[in-house]
């Protein structure tokens, strides 16, 4: 039968195939690797190939959304600031369609810290949107959610990777909402969540006790960068990504999704209203801009995205930008992550029990070094050139 198994590995796990199809067939379960893919009850498809129409890949169409504006942003809220991953720009956004009455679809950890996409619809759940989660989260039937949203007349931002956000326009079917505003990520990769899982079982163990936070890019020790921050009941533990188990892979590259090395959405062409990513090198390009509490690169795509933009510029410090500015700290603006030759055999052993124990970091001196530096020095010399 001719429908959404034909995709393979190229699929990059969206879901709208399965909240598509009107007979229900679609099933999504993780492969060996831990990632979801697709499976067809073979007995019940009609053929009617709407999940091949449905799909962000088998039907790429490129969005044709330059970038019309580009700005560094902080947040002026100083909480608010702290708790995102860079300037806050994604909580600003977001902020503004709750108080409009509307609601934020995005990332979140659930209670035992898998990652999934959520529909918020309070300001004090906001938090859980916050921060960035290195894995791919399930998007499950946030789709369906937010197509009733829409249909209903409700004010909807949808956030995530650009497959994701891509998924929902498939999903939609062509269809355009004045009330839906989307906000996509500049993306690396996704690892697969059963490397996460594990990850954090081998944490677990190594504290002797369950972990009830985590966060890959916590600012309470060493400010804007990358590092984590994880607690359990009595215990803390932060340390750079680039000298961790998980994150050193993650940065690497080598755990990715097959289709994030051939991702047709790493490129300038946007898929989302909005574009939010870190500024990296701002204190080079924009030294009088710079902060130790992070800044946020936003791209203006379409003119339903500065429409919000300019709903949340009061609240935030702004400076235009030129694209080039940005495009050298992030390479996946021009093109997708190269497939590293580590990748072939990475999750070969990932059902061993010491799966996490047998990753290698490696020597990493510079990071090692840099780890002993009081966070204040360390954005100083962010600095030099």
């Amino acid at each position: 039968m001719d429908n959404i198994m034909k995709i393979g590995k190229a699929c990059v796990g969206c879901r709208s195939c399965e909240q598509s199809c009107p007979q229900t067939c679609i099933r999504f379960r993780p492969d060996q690797e831990g990632f979801l893919y697709p499976c067809v009850d073979e007995t019940r498809c009609t053929g009617c190939n709407l999940c091949l129409r449905r799909c962000p890949v088998f039907d790429f169409k490129p969005q044709g959304r330059r970038p019309i504006r580009v700005s560094g942003l902080k947040n002026k809220d100083k909480k608010h600031l702290l708790q995102s991953a860079s300037g806050g720009a994604s909580d600003l956004f977001a902020r503004f369609v709750i108080g409009a009455g509307g609601s934020v679809y995005g990332c979140a950890y659930t209670e035992q810290l898998e990652v999934r996409h959520i529909k918020v619809d309070k300001e004090e759940e906001l938090y859980r949107l916050q921060s960035s989660k290195y894995v791919q989260s399930d998007v499950n039937d946030c789709y369906q959610s937010a197509k009733l949203d829409l249909d209903q007349g409700r004010l909807i931002l949808f956030t995530g990777t650009p497959c994701q956000i891509a998924g929902l326009y498939q999903y939609l079917g062509g269809r355009s909402y004045e009330n839906l505003f989307t906000l996509d990520l500049i993306c690396h990769g996704v690892p697969s969540p059963e490397f996460l899982r594990k990850y954090f079982k081998y944490q677990e163990k190594r504290l002797g006790e369950n972990l009830e936070y985590y966060n890959f890019r916590s600012k309470e020790k060493r400010g804007w960068g990358t590092q984590y921050l994880l607690k359990t009941k009595s215990k803390t533990k932060t340390n750079l990504l680039t000298l961790d188990k998980y994150g050193k892979h993650f940065i690497n590259g080598d755990c990715y999704r097959e289709c994030c090395y051939e991702c047709s959405y790493a490129s300038i062409d946007r898929v989302g209203d909005i574009t939010v990513g870190d500024f990296w090198g701002v204190e080079k390009s924009n030294p009088g801009f710079a902060s130790a509490a992070g800044v946020s690169a936003v791209l203006i795509n379409s003119m339903q995205g500065n429409q919000l933009f300019e709903q949340v510029i009061g609240q935030a410090s702004v400076i235009d930008i030129d694209l080039e500015v940005i495009l050298p700290k992030q390479g996946n603006l021009k093109h997708p992550t190269v497939r590293p030759a580590g990748r072939d055999n990475f999750y070969e052993r990932i059902q061993d029990e010491k799966f996490i124990e047998n990753l290698k970091v490696g020597i990493c001196m510079k990071e090692r070094l840099k780890a002993l530096l009081p966070g204040k020095l360390v954005q100083m010399l962010k600095s030099v050139k």
